[in-house]
């Protein structure tokens, strides 16, 4: 019988989850407010209405077999009420631990996992007693909501202490906020694992990631980390997700460091200081990569899990290095142009590049995600110096004519 999915959200990584659903022969239900969500054309049933539209949410519910979310930040409060209804992957549960810092933090705090030193954050008295404790820098983190460096603050010094105290003063008593040392950065990393509702788990590799302006910019996997790093990341994160009971697809974000913290408790191998830095219950962009280095990608594994097929263990497809380069609206700015004009970059002159996605989303904008690519590369050195160069070759204005997209209007 054919499994109807639902997917609350139809951006990027609602469309490639769908994707993978009719790869095994499902079909695919889209919840967004977006009348342009990238996903729409892929739906079976396209609900356009609002996160507290409760109605809307029910019929929803009751249109699919199986209910999935491609981002944290959804309300959870009305899908908390249809929960008993059909099955959620991962859970509400999950969702209202991981889309909240707080409880986040506390739920790594009381596992015994490692993180950074952080404290709950309500008045400016409470951000002046816990930056004295701390010491600078830290950072001030909005318990709800924030993503892309959004809703966080950077406080380095007594200046930037008044300004923090006075946003605070300002919020009233509505304000709720996580208060976070700031480690001593060396690299960024990320674990995907899934877990079917038979017990099956599997663990993808490593990945490892850089960030331009808060916003994921390169992933190259195998990371440059020791087999050991490597090993105590991946039980690390296989250990959260059966701690959350997670059912479905999460995400482990790492933090990396070759120096000890002033507050914060490691896990130390081969000499890295390894903190969790958070989760996402989701499939993540790092794990795009996945879908050309890996046998399986992310997205195949939450499909699987939702159609209630065997998941199978991913493993790098080829010796060497894949980096998965992302594509900002930045990048159609830069050409003046409505849609990408990927000719103008031909992948002949570029022949390290083995895949370009374009998400179709509907406007451009400056740090807005619209697409990546993959390259692949003896080394992952030679693997990134290629896509920053293709990703140049793509920043360049297009001058009008055969092989140009029209400029907007």
């Amino acid at each position: 019988m054919i499994r109807k999915v639902g997917i609350l959200g139809g951006g990027q990584l609602g469309k490639m989850i769908a994707e993978s659903v009719y790869k095994l022969g499902g079909c695919v239900n889209i919840y967004d407010p977006d009348i342009n969500a990238p996903a729409r054309h892929l739906a079976a049933r396209f609900f356009n209405r609002e996160w507290t539209d409760t109605a809307a949410l029910s019929e929803f519910f009751a249109a699919s077999d199986v209910v999935t979310y491609e981002f944290e930040n959804v309300e959870s409060e009305g899908i908390a009420r249809l929960q008993h209804e059909k099955p959620i992957f991962p859970s509400v549960s999950v969702l209202q631990t991981t889309q909240h810092r707080l409880q986040e933090k506390r739920f790594l705090q009381e596992n015994a996992l490692p993180h950074a030193a952080f404290a709950e954050i309500t008045c400016a008295n409470d951000l002046q007693k816990y930056v004295s404790e701390f010491g600078y820098p830290c950072i001030l983190k909005s318990s709800r909501g924030g993503y892309d460096g959004k809703g966080q603050l950077f406080i380095r010094n007594d200046s930037d202490l008044q300004a923090a105290s006075t946003w605070i003063e300002k919020a009233g008593a509505a304000f709720h906020c996580v208060l976070e040392e700031a480690l001593d950065l060396d690299m960024e990393a990320s674990c995907i694992v899934a877990r079917a509702t038979d017990g099956e788990e599997v663990v993808f590799p490593v990945f490892e990631n850089t960030h331009k302006n808060h916003i994921l910019d390169l992933t190259v996997v195998p990371a440059g980390i020791s087999e050991a790093g490597a090993r105590e990341m991946k039980s690390i994160a296989v250990r959260a997700a059966e701690l959350l009971g997670l059912k479905g697809l999460l995400t482990t974000e790492f933090f990396l460091s070759r120096s000890a913290s002033r507050k914060s408790q490691a896990t130390i191998v081969d000499g890295w200081h390894i903190y969790i830095n958070e989760f996402a219950p989701r499939p993540h962009n790092s794990g795009h990569v996945t879908r050309n280095a890996c046998t399986l990608s992310q997205f195949d594994a939450l499909a699987r899990i939702l159609m209630q097929v065997p998941i199978g263990q991913p493993k790098i497809l080829a010796p060497g290095a894949f980096c998965m380069g992302q594509l900002l609206g930045d990048v159609w700015l830069s050409q003046n142009a409505a849609g990408v004009d990927l000719d103008l970059a031909a992948w002949q002159a570029h022949p390290a590049v083995i895949d370009v996605v374009i998400y179709g989303k509907h406007e451009p904008r400056a740090g807005r995600k619209m697409g990546h690519f993959v390259t692949w590369s003896d080394t992952a050195n030679d693997a990134v110096e290629r896509a920053l160069a293709f990703r140049q070759a793509l920043s360049q204005p297009v001058t009008i004519g055969k092989n140009a997209a029209p400029a907007p209007t």
